[in-house]
């Protein structure tokens, strides 16, 4: 029979808040664009246009600025995924997703 008294509680963080724990600073992401010069043509220059206009600001505001105003539709009028076209510029080493501190407002 197992004693439960005997369960080794060292490798088991405090709660947070409690007394001893670290705090923790929030990380965003940010948007860090690797290559600036580049020529696309149709939906992918629109939407490399708002990655640029972006450079240096957390990817949640060009998520939400992408979502709120597409820069392109396409010709079934549904508007695509801001985070499939981040993604695809991250794939193509365009841009990286850098982690930083979160701005205090």
């Amino acid at each position: 029979m197992r004693n439960k008294a005997n369960k080794a509680t060292a490798t088991n963080p405090p709660p947070t808040g409690a007394a001893g724990a670290t705090p923790q600073t929030a990380t965003v992401l940010h948007i860090q664009v690797a290559k600036a010069n580049l020529a696309y043509r149709g939906a992918r220059a629109a939407w490399y246009a708002a990655l640029l206009a972006h450079n240096g600001q957390p990817a949640a505001a060009y998520l939400a600025a992408c979502k709120d105003n597409p820069p392109s539709l396409p010709k079934s009028g549904v508007a695509e995924a801001p985070q499939g076209w981040l993604s695809w510029f991250v794939r193509q080493g365009v841009c990286a997703l850098v982690a930083g501190p979160a701005q205090q407002a």
